[in-house]
């Protein structure tokens, strides 16, 4: 395997490398303090959907074309954890609230018997305890293991990772799975699959990932409506996991999450990743023509 040779760059060499590319920089002092403050390779990686080729730019490109692009992804981010950590809590609680119920009581989610596969449970479980041990600033829990020695559900659905949900959940008796995807109106496998994306997707928003031209794995349709409308490979892009988001904030209380303005200001954003020069941002996200109809958003 050949070593990585390539030499450090200073951030005039950087910029000097942008333009042997085609790109366009109209102020070397703004592009410097952009790559100061942000990595070279992260800003290459929005620049890629205004290239014709990896190390070529299209002809009209400018620095402050995929400034614009990295900007209107850190927002379309900020918008999407705002839903998505709604998501996470009413998840967080209806899971909590249905797996106690009789028989599996408040420490149902220790017994083996209320899951599918022994060996994932017990591996879950030794995240169960170490997330429990290391929440030593959480006064419940602190209460609770000391009085009890041990926490129920809802109270261990506080300290433990959403993913470790998802994993409870996903390996839950098909009875306690079905009663959780009532609350969101649809079959449990695919409320599993959804969810499972997105702790992915809520980490991403968290670790500040590129988003917008994203390709992730297939999904199982919403509805045979929307299998109808949208392509099966269109799913592996954002648009669709943005109209999972939405469907999923309908049973979020207005008090804690306005649905409607939520919506408007997405649209308002994805409007403007289209107005974007030089690059097909429709396609790289995958929207439909019409795809800001109501009928999309139901």
């Amino acid at each position: 395997m050949p070593m990585y040779n390539k030499p450090h760059l200073t951030f005039e060499e950087q910029i000097n490398l942008l333009q042997m590319r085609g790109l366009t920089v109209n102020n070397i002092e703004t592009a410097k303090n952009v790559l100061a403050s942000s990595n070279y390779y992260r800003f290459t990686g929005y620049a890629i959907p205004f290239m014709d080729e990896r190390e070529k730019f299209k002809e009209g490109v400018t620095f402050e074309n995929v400034l614009q692009a990295m900007c209107l992804d850190e927002q379309l981010r900020d918008l999407l954890a705002v839903a998505l950590k709604h998501i996470e809590i009413d998840f967080r609680t209806t899971f909590a609230y249905e797996h106690s119920l009789p028989p599996n009581g408040p420490m149902g989610y220790k017994n083996p018997d209320c899951f599918v596969d022994a060996q994932q449970h017990q591996k879950t479980l030794e995240k169960i305890n170490d997330a429990v041990t290391n929440s030593k600033n959480e006064k419940c829990v602190v209460h609770l293991n000391q009085k009890y020695g041990e926490i129920p559900v809802w109270a261990m659905v506080e300290v433990v990772s959403f993913g470790t949900i998802v994993r409870l959940y996903k390996n839950s008796i098909k009875p306690d799975m079905n009663r959780i995807a009532r609350r969101y109106m649809m079959k449990s496998r695919i409320l599993a699959t959804y969810m499972h994306h997105l702790s992915v997707v809520r980490n991403m928003c968290a670790h500040h990932t590129r988003l917008w031209d994203k390709s992730f794995i297939c999904f199982n349709p919403l509805n045979k409506w929307l299998k109808r409308k949208l392509p099966a490979d269109d799913t592996r892009h954002l648009f669709y996991t943005l109209l999972v988001v939405h469907h999923l904030t309908s049973q979020i209380p207005p008090e804690f999450f306005n649905r409607v303005a939520w919506k408007k200001d997405l649209i308002k954003l994805l409007e403007n990743f289209i107005a974007l020069p030089n690059c097909n941002a429709s396609t790289i996200i995958g929207i439909p023509a019409n795809g800001f109809d109501d009928a999309w958003w139901e």
